[in-house]
């Protein structure tokens, strides 16, 4: 399901949340782990003189990528160095060079500053087409007594969204929390007890998968409020967005990426 990590440092922003996440998911599941640093000369405000990525930017970015790799000793750490506009670098190292299949990411912007100029890790999700935890602030790994909240607002969820849940459940080795946010209650129920019956078959009497449902009625940024109710009620420690066919609204991403009290795990 995940079989290498994808994680861009940026000394000046605040990633320790996402590094430390990166580094315990690669403990965990034994993966590899690449350290990209990426420079943009354009947004420096640095003369055409002053733009040779190779000569004042790729220094900076290879100390901060040494500095890393040699913090961590457990770990198998790539650095690698790119030059551009960090999502549309990300998007091509992902499906062109294959460096990774699972970005981590950390807010690189401040809530005052994505309110000017919107949010870059919006930005690489609707460029970079692949799994993504985004994490603002650190937390345990899902496993044994911490679950998984699933959460959609779609009519049902996909079969390839079942599996990846699935995998995902198995690879943590945690339970899961179905959530359904939407205005077809009883749609919604009829499509979450197939999926927590389906889910249960699979895993078996080792997995304990439960569901609720939340009927809105349209309110601004009532799914943020009643996923994070169901966060601190249920112990989630991770949140799960299945961004497959229609099972997960772009409103529904947009609110949760930003603003869940948990980290988020996008499986696509």
């Amino acid at each position: 399901m995940f079989s290498k990590l994808l994680l861009p440092l940026d000394p000046s922003k605040r990633l320790k949340a996402a590094t430390d996440y990166s580094l315990m998911l690669a403990r965990r599941l034994k993966l590899p782990l690449v350290a990209a640093y990426i420079a943009n000369p354009a947004k420096t405000g640095a003369g055409s003189d002053l733009q040779d990525p190779e000569k004042c930017f790729f220094p900076l970015g290879e100390r901060e990528l040494k500095r890393f790799a040699a913090s961590v000793s457990d770990v198998e750490v790539e650095p690698l160095l790119r030059c551009g506009e960090r999502n549309l670098v990300l998007a091509h190292m992902v499906a062109v060079e294959q460096a990774g299949d699972t970005l981590v990411l950390g807010p690189f912007r401040s809530r005052l500053t994505r309110f000017f100029t919107g949010s870059e890790v919006e930005r690489i999700l609707e460029d970079v087409q692949c799994h993504a935890f985004v994490v603002r602030h650190g937390q345990p790994l899902p496993g044994p007594g911490g679950p998984a909240l699933v959460v959609f607002d779609g009519p049902q969820l996909p079969e390839r969204a079942m599996g990846l849940v699935e995998q995902l459940a198995r690879t943590f080795s945690c339970d899961l929390e179905l959530l359904h946010l939407g205005e077809d209650i009883h749609g919604a129920a009829a499509a979450l007890d197939d999926a927590v019956q389906e889910l249960r078959g699979k895993l078996g009497g080792e997995f304990h998968v439960t569901s609720t449902i939340a009927p809105l009625r349209g309110l601004w940024r009532r799914n943020l409020a009643a996923t994070n109710r169901t966060i601190a009620a249920e112990g989630v420690r991770l949140v799960v967005l299945p961004d497959i066919e229609d099972a997960v609204s772009a409103a529904l991403l947009h609110e949760l990426v930003l603003d869940a009290h948990r980290p988020v795990c996008v499986l696509r």
